[in-house]
């Protein structure tokens, strides 16, 4: 009888687990789950154009050298912002200054020298004068017979040759001022290269890249910095060509940044292109940025939803 009641037992545990767990399944397969509610009312309903683009800068400009040197310095790193006209590299001027003392000689002496030339043609001015004036009296003289025919002759001579030293000393000025004009020219260029070799910030923007350092040699047209101005940001986004009818400058978009997907910023279209990728068959809409994140690069992606209808 005691191992009746024993089994009996056992039986009952087993059929409580079993129900706790039957119990335990059915709650959670069935039970209630929190839901988020809503609120139905009227609204517009708007059609969105959307397209994937990067960050970028209507203003950019690579900042190289015009001449080639060392660089000595450089003053700026990506991320610091300059204003125009700030000084951003120095090269080596050594060289350049010296050429400038050069040509600044030079052109001392060409001016002392046509000042020499300028009193020559005078003097050969007021020689020319009085040649001219005795040419004038024996003319009339020989025509009364006043004066032997040798006199007259020796005047006309005299007046030719004083002409001739007169033209050689006009000539002789002339070919100076032009020097003095080469001269001037060359100190011009000297001066200019010294002056590029003070590199300066074209415009207000923000250091993108930083491609050198001071002991590199940089030849015209090597990217030492690039630059950006912020007045402009938006977001360039390729769109499908099917959309190319409904979007227009002016529309409001609203922008999602990968770095921050949770939060969306508005702006409005700024630019159409009107090429198609023949590939792709995008185009490319250019979107103002109205507020950018705290934390933002050139060249990060971004999508955009315009609001088109």
């Amino acid at each position: 009888m005691s191992i009746v009641l024993k089994t009996i037992k056992k039986y009952y545990k087993l059929t409580i687990l079993v129900v706790i767990f039957l119990a335990a399944i059915y709650w959670f397969k069935f039970a209630p789950v929190p839901v988020n509610k809503f609120q139905i009312k009227n609204g517009e309903i708007k059609e969105q154009v959307m397209g994937t683009g990067t960050l970028d800068a209507k203003i950019k400009m690579i900042i190289s050298s015009k001449i080639s040197g060392r660089i000595e310095q450089i003053m700026v790193d990506q991320g610091n912002k300059v204003s125009a006209g700030q000084l951003l590299v120095s090269l080596d001027d050594d060289q350049f200054k010296l050429q400038v003392e050069v040509a600044q000689a030079n052109l001392e002496t060409v001016e002392s020298t046509v000042n020499k030339l300028q009193k020559d043609l005078e003097y050969s001015q007021a020689v020319l004068d009085n040649a001219e004036k005795n040419y004038s009296r024996y003319k009339q003289l020989i025509s009364k017979n006043a004066i032997s025919q040798q006199k007259f002759d020796n005047a006309t001579e005299t007046q030719a040759m004083a002409l001739a030293k007169y033209s050689h000393a006009k000539e002789a000025v002339i070919e100076g001022k032009n020097k003095i004009i080469e001269a001037e020219k060359m100190l011009e260029l000297r001066k200019s290269q010294l002056d590029d070799s003070q590199i300066r910030a074209p415009f207000d923007g923000i250091i993108t890249k930083r491609e050198r350092d001071p002991g590199d040699i940089v030849i015209p047209g090597s990217t030492i910095l690039s630059l950006i101005s912020t007045k402009v940001l938006w977001v360039r986004a390729w769109v499908g060509e099917t959309s190319l009818a409904k979007i227009k400058v002016g529309q409001p978009a609203k922008i999602i940044f990968r770095s921050d997907p949770g939060y969306l910023y508005s702006g409005k279209v700024a630019r159409i292109a009107i090429k198609v990728d023949s590939e792709t068959r995008e185009f490319i809409v250019d979107v103002n940025v109205n507020k950018l994140p705290v934390n933002w690069a050139i060249g990060q992606r971004a999508e955009v939803y315009i609001e088109t209808e």
